[in-house]
């Protein structure tokens, strides 16, 4: 490939960052770290926006302005390995961000002036694969140690890292004993890589701005549907969210299993907690019953807000008396934990207690019914003196 197709390629990824920049700049979110991943994108477009320099540079004056030009490059691409933590969930403290990015920027700025071609053709290399591997590695390792099903974009921003990885590994291998001459444009690579390298620079801007624009909407999108499944007083999930979930765990259960019991508990008298204390109060005392229950279940179980004072568990079995047993148990433990309420300037301890009706999920009717035989015990364990779990039979 010939130098002017090189530039061409640098003019296109400062044109491909500009339309990169303007993607970014139209996702609009509240959430606190999708926000300072997309200042960090939009920061490392507009370094890339650099690449445009060479469509008012005169070809005499190119290998100068390459040899301090490509700092900001270099700062523009650090910053978005910065971004990819950050999308990650990955923390990256502020001073050690700007060390790296300003630190590569101003090491090939500084080596720009002082090295030899040889050398500073050398560092270019060296630098750009290092920010390479080490955004592979990072990605790498956020991806395959968690424990969530990840996004098709978290995959596709670790390929193109894997791409520019060993393309700059393989550039990197070329100049080390790589005697000159140097070209201007200073991507130094053997003859049969030299098209895929120039192209890869030209596609890397825009294609990574798609990626991450795709990746920030179906991350909002999951954000706003977690939301709807949720309680937004208690935090856990809603009546919806239980349907919703609720049907996967039951879907999931073995063949051979004991089955899912429904638990449907209510705060007694809490009515007349609103009318004696306020509503501030009555929250206050919902979030601390949801914490106390969440407290004592067990990982595989869902806790929902049915409605009101009401709250749904949905355990699958492991024994059949574990119905009964986790019943009481929360029904135990709530009562010897009262709640401590600020009412004004001064505070309130309010003791609570619940009572709980108890039904199994049979595999061949709908989850309905076992949703409103619960409601039925649960009003069985009311009209009994409240405070108590009343139980339908394990039918084994």
């Amino acid at each position: 490939m010939s130098v002017i197709d090189v530039h061409t390629c640098y003019a296109l990824a400062g044109a491909g960052s500009l339309i990169g920049l303007g993607l970014i700049v139209l996702v609009r979110t509240e959430h606190p770290r999708i926000r300072r991943a997309l200042l960090l994108y939009r920061a490392a477009f507009l370094c890339l926006s650099a690449f445009l320099v060479v469509l008012v540079t005169p070809p005499e004056h190119m290998r100068e302005v390459w040899r301090h030009g490509v700092g900001v490059c270099a700062t523009g691409v650090t910053l978005l390995a910065w971004g990819f933590r950050e999308l990650n969930g990955e923390r990256t403290p502020l001073s050690v961000g700007l060390l790296l990015a300003i630190g590569s920027g101003s090491l090939l700025w500084f080596g720009g002036g002082v090295l030899s071609p040889a050398h500073y053709q050398l560092l270019v290399a060296l630098v750009l694969a290092a920010i390479a591997v080490g955004t592979l590695l990072d990605q790498g390792r956020v991806l395959l140690r968690s424990q969530e099903p990840r996004l098709s974009g978290e995959w596709a921003l670790l390929f193109t890292a894997f791409l520019f990885s060993l393309d700059w590994v393989m550039v990197l291998a070329y100049s080390w004993d790589h005697p000159g001459p140097y070209p201007p444009h200073l991507l130094l690579a053997p003859d049969w890589l030299m098209a895929p390298s120039a192209m890869g620079i030209a596609l890397l801007p825009l294609s990574v701005a798609a990626i991450v624009f795709a990746t920030i909407n179906d991350r909002l999108y999951q954000q706003v549907h977690h939301r709807s499944l949720s309680d937004d007083l208690t935090g856990i999930l809603s009546r919806r969210g239980l349907r919703e979930h609720g049907q996967r765990l039951l879907a999931s259960q073995p063949a051979n299993s004991l089955g899912v019991a429904l638990l449907m508990i209510d705060i007694d008298h809490f009515k007349s907690i609103n009318d004696r204390h306020g509503h501030p109060v009555g929250d206050e005392v919902l979030r601390h019953v949801t914490q106390v229950l969440s407290e004592h279940l067990r990982d595989d179980a869902l806790l929902a807000r049915y409605g009101g004072e009401e709250f749904t568990v949905m355990l699958p079995l492991r024994a059949a008396e574990d119905a009964q047993v986790v019943a009481e148990r929360l029904r135990q433990v709530v009562e010897a934990r009262p709640c401590h309420a600020e009412v004004g300037d001064s505070s309130v301890t309010i003791a609570v207690t619940i009572s709980v009706g108890v039904a199994f999920h049979h595999r061949t009717r709908p989850l309905e019914e076992a949703l409103s035989r619960a409601d039925a015990r649960l009003y069985d364990a009311k009209q009994a003196g409240r405070n108590r779990v009343s139980s339908e039979s394990l039918a084994i």
